[in-house]
């Protein structure tokens, strides 16, 4: 075997680098233009960029081959050689449509690096095989093995250069690109002498090797001159091209800058998505807000609940298939802070390809909040903090569709706190609100998880209770009336009300909600009608209980205006002598159309709409003038006793009015004694300083229904008074039951130890005279001695009194 020598041309070596790094420059430019290009103009710039780096890669080569010297003649396939040109310019167009894509992975890099090295390879050495000669070519296959290697190495640093360089400034870049073109040329030129190191050519046996001057080859030559022109060309155009669209180039690299900016300085956290969601780039803002320097999507999907989680990854799935999205979700930062969040998903377009994803992320912390105390204020009452009526409404129509399919009971409790408003009058709103929340939370203490508590409004409150029984709500009502009869301490005030409550049940009271509710209502109508302070279930035709009282007090209104009230007096006697002290003053009202009306048909209805002032005002007036005439018709002085709302007792200019009242009607203040019952007493403080006033006008005091209230020892105690009133609940079958018996005879010890005179209402019978005789009542009144009589019968009864006496 005859191995022929080889020899090179330093000059062409030189050569061939030189060209081989003119048409990596060019290559590495036009990839930079084919990164921007779109249409037309991105497939000029790839066969542009193909040609010019794969024309350079085979000149360089067939340079190369003129440099080496061989002692035989060589000629050239020019088939072979076709295709060889062919392999280089496909391997460039390969190189350059990867680097164009908007992302590089690690895999991408190396698959495509495998691709193009050994195309590079196959095209030097299906250049070699184009060699025809009197000689055999053998290969070493470690260095050849080694050449595919540095191809495939070169290709590697060409696609990482031109993918980095593309977007470098175009001024800035030029050094950086010109130094990238000596090494991809010095790549390109190393890869083809390690190739032709592992390369050894052998003569054919009995062949006789002389030494054959090299003469020049015309066609290799031509070749040669036609690439380097052809490279020219290229590099040339693309400069003209360049400047053709040098405007559009400046108005895009114009606009990365403003993308730029409006990125980094956004008011909005952005943060960029690759399309599997593993790579993330965040703005400053999207930075501060999650305390995250990266976040890939897996990450901030574990900041959130499940529910939120799913929220983004539904959102993130049909950005990536183009659908842009909107969402709000809950993220909990490192620091353990908790972030409303709105989330816009946006797709990402590159050359009408989605090439990852916008994640605009915008704070919506302080706007949430913000939300839910305008949520909470619409449903909840600003003063107790309780559920209001809106959200009663809502909550009924839920529970009772509930009960519905569960076959249960619902109980619904209408609470109405009675003599509230005497709270508002007397010592003011501020006052009353006070007294409402001491009383929501005595009710919330009561109700407890058995049920929710709600203020309707006013001094009107709402329980809703489910899976209880009837003897359970019943229970649970008393227990509510217990507590809020205790004394409330406000401000240095000591006050007692009371509440009433009514009862409804579904489905027996009603099927929705509008119907439990006004039967609830109207029981707790019911349930003050009964005296207060206690609870009434609803049965049938108690809403024309309600009905009629709506009905009595629109015509009170009138009734007053058309002097339609009268006062009959009923005659207080000594126990002792039977003779007649005093009347008590009883109104009436006289209806057009219903006839003579008692006062348990109307005064509790005046007392609510507080109607009850002015006609109380009226009794007043029309009882001390009526007194006045009888003693200026020459009959025997005595007082007149009046009953007093606790509206009138508690208004600020209630002494006054009963001095101007005694002043114009000139009746002497202690023949006018004053009734008050102890729930004018709802205000300890208030009363005393009342009762006082009253005391120095001269005015007698009398505590009416003694015995029926919740503080009575109390009152006897701290309140100047001057006489005790049994209630005819006592007295009557006082006979019959010892235990009314036992109850009468304290009150009237007691009463005479606090030097009290005791007067007994309702005695009927000869019987009961003579106990209360027995135990030294001082005073009696009832049907035994006289019904109440008209002002007219009154005088005759007085004038026959005076014949007797």
């Amino acid at each position: 075997m005859n191995s022929l020598d080889q020899s090179y041309s330093m000059t062409l070596v030189f050569l061939s680098y030189f060209i081989s790094a003119m048409a990596s420059y060019t290559a590495l430019d036009l990839g930079a233009r084919l990164h921007y290009a779109k249409g037309r103009g991105r497939v000029f710039w790839l066969c542009a960029g193909a040609v010019s780096m794969g024309l350079g890669i085979w000149a360089m080569h067939f340079v190369a081959m003129l440099a080496l010297h061989l002692p035989i003649a060589v000629e050239y396939d020019n088939l072979i050689v076709f295709f060889s040109i062919v392999l280089a310019v496909l391997s460039s167009a390969l190189t350059l449509w990867i680097v164009s894509e908007q992302s590089m992975s690690k895999t991408r890099v190396v698959k495509g690096s495998v691709v193009i090295g050994t195309g590079i390879a196959g095209m030097h050495y299906t250049g070699m095989a184009a060699m025809m000669m009197n000689a055999v070519i053998l290969y070493d296959w470690l260095w050849f093995t080694v050449s595919i290697f540095v191809a495939i190495l070169f290709s590697m640093v060409a696609l990482i250069l031109t993918f980095q360089l593309r977007s470098v400034d175009p001024v800035e870049g030029l050094w950086r690109k010109i130094f990238a073109g000596l090494l991809m040329g010095a790549s390109i030129t190393g890869m083809h002498y390690t190739g032709m190191y592992a390369t050894t050519f052998v003569a054919h046996e009995h062949m006789t090797i002389a030494v054959i001057p090299y003469d020049d080859s015309g066609l290799i030559a031509t070749m040669i001159g036609i690439v380097s022109v052809l490279i020219l060309v290229v590099t040339l155009a693309s400069v003209y091209v360049d400047k053709q669209f040098a405007g559009k180039t400046l108005r895009v690299l114009e606009s990365d800058q403003r993308y730029k900016s409006l990125f980094e300085h956004n008011y909005d956290g952005v943060i960029f998505y690759s399309i599997d969601g593993t790579q993330s780039v965040m703005n400053p803002e999207a930075m501060r807000l999650t305390k995250e320097q990266s976040l890939p999507l897996k990450k901030l999907m574990t900041m959130c609940t499940t529910t939120d989680a799913e929220l983004i990854s539904t959102h993130f799935t049909n950005a990536v298939q183009g659908e842009a999205g909107n969402c709000d979700i809950t993220l909990t930062t490192s620091e353990g802070r908790q972030l409303h969040l709105n989330m816009t998903h946006t797709p990402v377009f590159v050359d009408q390809q989605i090439t990852g994803v916008f994640m605009i992320v915008r704070d919506i912390t302080n706007k949430k909040e913000y939300e839910a105390k305008i949520n909470y204020l619409a449903f909840h009452d600003s003063l107790t903090g309780l559920p209001n009526r809106r959200f009663v409404e809502q909550q009924l129509d839920q529970v009772i569709m509930e009960a519905q399919k569960t076959d249960q009971q619902v109980y619904v409790l209408f609470l109405d706190l009675d003599h509230f408003k005497l709270v508002n009058d007397s010592l003011g709103h501020d006052f009353g609100d006070l007294l409402l929340q001491e009383a929501s939370l005595r009710l919330r203490e009561c109700v407890g998880k058995k049920g929710t508590v709600y203020r309707l409004g006013g001094d009107e409150f709402m329980v809703i209770l489910t899976d209880v029984t009837e003897r359970e709500v019943s229970s649970m009502a008393n227990e509510i009336n217990e507590t809020i009869e205790q004394a409330f301490f406000i401000h240095g005030h000591e006050l007692y009300i009371t509440t009433s409550i009514g009862i409804s049940r579904y489905p027996e009271d009603g099927q929705d909600r509008s119907v439990l509710m006004r039967n609830a209502d109207a029981a707790m109508y019911a349930a003050k009608d009964k005296g207060k302070n206690s609870f009434h279930l609803y049965v049938p035709n108690l809403e024309q209980a309600v009905n009629d009282k709506m009905n009595i007090q629109n015509e009170l209104n009138r009734a007053l205006a058309r002097q339609e009230f009268l006062l009959h007096y009923q005659p207080q006697v000594s126990a002792k002598s039977g003779a007649i002290v005093g009347v008590e003053a009883l109104i009436r009202w006289d209806h057009p159309e219903r006839g003579l009306l008692l006062p348990d048909q109307f005064i509790s209805v005046a007392e609510e709409s507080g109607l009850i002032v002015p006609i109380g005002e009226w009794v007043l007036r029309t009882a001390c003038k009526q007194n006045k005439q009888w003693q200026d018709q020459g009959l025997m002085p005595l007082r007149v006793a009046v009953n007093l709302s606790a509206r009138q007792f508690l208004k600020q200019d209630f002494t006054q009015m009963i001095a101007e009242i005694l002043h114009q009607t000139g009746l002497a203040p202690e023949y006018l004694e004053l009734e008050i019952t102890e729930s004018s007493m709802i205000d300890v403080q208030r009363a005393t300083q009342a009762l006082k006033e009253l005391k120095q006008l001269g005015v007698h005091v009398a505590i009416d229904d003694f015995g029926t209230g919740y503080s009575s020892l109390y009152y006897l105690k701290e309140f100047p008074l001057n006489r005790l009133k049994i209630d005819r609940s006592f007295v009557r079958d006082m006979i019959e039951q010892p235990s009314n018996q036992a109850i009468v005879s304290t009150i009237i010890s007691m009463a005479h130890h606090l030097q009290l005179h005791v007067i007994a209402e309702g005695v009927e019978t000869k019987e009961e005279l003579a106990f209360l005789q027995e135990h030294l009542c001082e005073e009696v009144q009832g049907y035994l001695f006289s019904r109440p009589l008209p002002s007219e019968d009154v005088a005759f009864y007085l004038q026959a009194q005076k014949g007797v006496s």
